[in-house]
């Protein structure tokens, strides 16, 4: 791909990161000089999906907030948003539901990855013995149990659609704090007192891209799908046999239940490979066999380390 070739090319004097955040912002630049690109996010701004946003397009898109992660996808289907960028799992609390929802029931495609790390910011006007309650979304809650429990054991959590609106409950409070990420600084006045209060410091949440069009193999793909079994013993095994045949690796796989109710399950899988490579397509067409249902999101490549 275009930015590994960057970065082996790349003899100093800048480092890595800083090289490709300077390449990212000209590329973004480039791409509003010909038609604004917007991207959907889950809003308000300030969020971490709006910082991936910007970490991952550069500043030079249209950001466009959304109330909930399925009105991402509905803003991609309509065409109101170029892209959205939707989380997809976390390192500390896993995947994230309503996105495999949606993505069950979408037409659009996962078009790229992207790995955000996320640090935990606890925002408030009173210090730490004068806080009543914390606002934040249930994923940051789950990502910094521990210092909640040492240090805000006896707060009341309350939780909200997104950080960002985390920020805006505690501001009209003065015994409230939220816990939000580094953006919220740019979008709130409300002081920082305690910061990387995850309790995991490789703290990572992974994103998806999503639009319209189907990427071409780019030599190191991944692919998103899901799929659900017949009710019988051993199917999950056999559903797997194939990539093992195929000697194709899967780096993911979790299940959901199906809406009906009826105890029935979908699996969600990360393998190696595009759609299109030989090796995947005699897999996927093994497995559709032992399928009630059986979809691909879509292949793109691999997020660069």
């Amino acid at each position: 791909m275009l930015l590994e070739r960057l970065v082996s090319a790349n003899s100093g004097p800048l480092d890595r990161e800083s090289l490709l955040a300077i390449y990212r912002e000209i590329m973004s630049a480039t791409i509003k000089l010909e038609r604004p690109v917007t991207v959907a996010y889950l809003g308000p701004e300030g969020t971490y999906s709006h910082l991936a946003v910007l970490e991952k397009f550069g500043r030079g898109v249209v950001p466009q907030p959304e109330i909930a992660i399925a009105d991402v996808f509905r803003a991609v289907e309509s065409g109101r948003a170029d892209y959205g960028m939707v989380p997809v799992e976390n390192t500390t609390e896993g995947v994230v539901n309503p996105t495999l929802d949606s993505l069950t029931v979408s037409n659009v495609k996962a078009v790229a990855e992207f790995n955000l790390p996320v640090h935990l910011f606890l925002y408030s006007a009173s210090q730490l013995a004068g806080i009543r309650c914390v606002y934040s979304h249930p994923q940051p809650f789950g990502q910094c149990r521990e210092y909640l429990q040492a240090n805000l054991r006896n707060a009341t959590l309350i939780e909200v659609t997104s950080t960002a609106r985390a920020v805006e409950m505690a501001e009209r409070e003065s015994d409230a704090a939220a816990i939000a990420g580094a953006l919220a600084r740019d979008y709130s006045d409300l002081p920082c007192i305690a910061e990387n209060i995850e309790d995991n410091l490789r703290n990572i949440t992974r994103f998806l891209v999503i639009g319209k069009q189907e990427n071409k193999p780019s030599g190191d793909d991944k692919t998103s799908l899901c799929f659900a079994l017949h009710d019988r013993a051993g199917a999950l095994y056999d559903a797997l046999r194939p990539f093992r045949n195929h000697n194709i690796s899967m780096t993911m796989i979790e299940s959901r239940p199906l809406k009906s109710g009826n105890w029935e399950y979908c699996f969600f899988a990360d393998i190696l490979g595009h759609v299109s490579d030989p090796s995947v397509a005699a897999a996927f067409a093994e497995l559709k066999q032992d399928c009630a249902m059986f979809k691909v999101f879509g292949s793109y490549p691999r997020k660069m380390e």
